[in-house]
This record gives C-alpha cells, structure tokens and sequence, in this order.
C-alpha cells in the first residue's frame, strides 16, 4: 500500500515569492495542488474567523461564476469545485484533521507523492498552531522564504495601496500614507508580517530539524534552489519556468527618506537572520550597510 502523501506547508513571507513556488509544484507531476492556492484554515480557526473566511471565499467563488457568465472567463469547472470544497471546510466548527488532510488531499490527491497548503498568513501563527500543523500527517514540511526587510515591506505596502487605487497617483499617495501609518504602528498586519524573528523563533521552537526549510527571494528563481526545494520535499527534480513573473505588483519608487525609516525600523530583522543564518544575499547586506546609527 503506497504511503500517504507529505503535507507541504509555505507560510510566507507575505511578496516573498509565494505565488511562484505555488505555480511550480502545481505544475509538479508528483504533486497535487487545490486551484485555490491559500486554505486560510489554521489561520482563521486561530483568530476564530471560519464564518468570515467562509464568506470572502464564497464571494470569490461568485465573482468568478460572474465573470466566466459574462465571457471574461473561460469555463473554470476545477477552480469552482475547489472553491465550494473550501467553504465547506471552513463549515466544521472546530480543527477537524480529517477533513482538513481529505480537502488537501481529494480523490485526486490521494496518490500524490506531496499535497501543498500555501497561505502566507500562516507566519503570523503561533508556536501551537505551527505544532498543531505539524501533526496534521505522518510526515509534514515547512518552507518559509524571506526576502529583504525593506523590498517586501514596499512591496507588500503597493499591494494594498493597489486594491483602491484608479490611477498611478492614487497609487503613490496611498502607498506613502500606508507606510507612514505603518511606522506609526497602524497596521499590524504588516508589522507581524514584516517579523521575521518572531516568525523564525516560533518555527523553530515547534518544528524538528529537518521539517523547515528557509529560503531566501533573492536566490529562489535558480534550478539550484529549486533542486533543493524537491530534494527537501522528498520529489525528484523538475524543470521550472523562472520567465513567468507571478503577481508582481505595480511599480513605484521609494524616496530616500522613507528608505532610510525603513531601513531603521526593520533594522533588528536584519541583525537577526544574520545571526542565524550563515549567509544574507547581497541585497540584504547593501540595506544593512545602509542602517541609520
């Protein structure tokens, strides 16, 4: 009898290549990936959300059922049918591991050798939850990809400036009013995002060794990291595609000042995965270099 398959848990960080490696091992023939890429499930039952994220889920399903009416779309039969088991699993009331491990898995899955839950949220969760996640299979995976403090802080930024905004200059300004608010404490779901120590420290406190896998942005689009990627999630070497670029967001520069507020605020995020990581890619040392006293 074949065992069953790994689970494969990317919680992050939030702009930090996420997208990309969902697309990857979707397109893996010894994986299995749901058309909806992020479950939301362990962060939702932690901040008891199920019924909200059951309804922003449901409104997603719609828009899409909208749109392929309206011929925008072509007919989306797996993305639909994922999205209705996706409501339903945020229908149980509380953790239920069987039917969280049978959405991942479906009948499709099941002779999958990994199946994958990629929700960049799940770096804001909390030491328990992580060990809770870990018990979700006999055998589970973790990869946590981070990328400099201060790009994924502006890219992240651009993101939600860029649901509201009509125009390059909307854009702009309310991606600078975001980022001042942001260094004022306003938003602390960019700030536990932003928190790559307490991230790493709950991480490594919950898992074993060999269940974490720490990457960085910077070096991921090479057949060397993703060498590494499928010799850690246990599945033989498969060619990727690095010219396809996954949800980039607009661009738009920073001025110097808010790079060098930036470079200060996240300043200790630096010192910290260089103190537990042998090596930080050139781009995170430039910013380092670049730190205010």
């Amino acid at each position: 009898m074949a065992s069953e398959p790994t689970i494969v848990y990317c919680v992050g960080a939030t702009k930090a290549g996420t997208s990309w490696l969902y697309d990857y091992l979707r397109g893996h023939p010894q994986a299995y990936l749901r058309a909806v890429k992020e479950a939301h499930y362990f962060d939702a039952i932690e901040t008891n959300s199920r019924e909200w994220h059951q309804r922003w889920f449901a409104r997603r399903r719609d828009g899409l059922v909208h749109r392929v009416r309206q011929g925008k779309l072509p007919e989306l039969t797996e993305e639909l049918q994922d999205y209705d088991a996706v409501c339903a699993l945020h229908d149980t009331p509380d953790y239920d591991r069987r039917a969280y491990r049978a959405y991942l898995m479906s009948p499709a899955g099941a002779a999958a050798s990994i199946v994958a839950d990629i929700t960049p949220s799940y770096c804001t969760l909390s030491r328990e939850m992580f060990k809770k996640m870990a018990q979700a299979a006999l055998n589970t995976r973790f990869i946590y990809i981070l990328r400099d403090p201060v790009a994924r802080l502006w890219s992240h930024i651009r993101m939600n400036a860029a649901r509201r905004a009509k125009s390059a200059e909307e854009l702009a300004m309310r991606a600078r009013r975001i980022f001042w608010r942001f260094g004022r404490g306003r938003h602390p779901g960019i700030w536990a995002r932003s928190d790559y120590r307490g991230t790493l420290e709950r991480l490594t406190s919950a898992l074993a060794p060999n269940q974490l896998l720490v990457l960085f942005y910077e070096e991921l689009f090479t057949q060397d990291a993703v060498a590494l990627i499928c010799t850690f999630l246990g599945i033989k070497h498969h060619e990727a595609d690095f010219s396809r670029r996954v949800n980039e967001g607009q661009e738009l520069a920073m001025d110097e000042d808010m790079l060098s507020h930036a470079r200060g605020w996240l300043a200790d995020q630096y010192a910290y995965v260089q103190q537990t990581i042998d090596h930080l890619p050139v781009a995170w040392q430039a910013n380092m270099q670049r730190v205010p006293a």
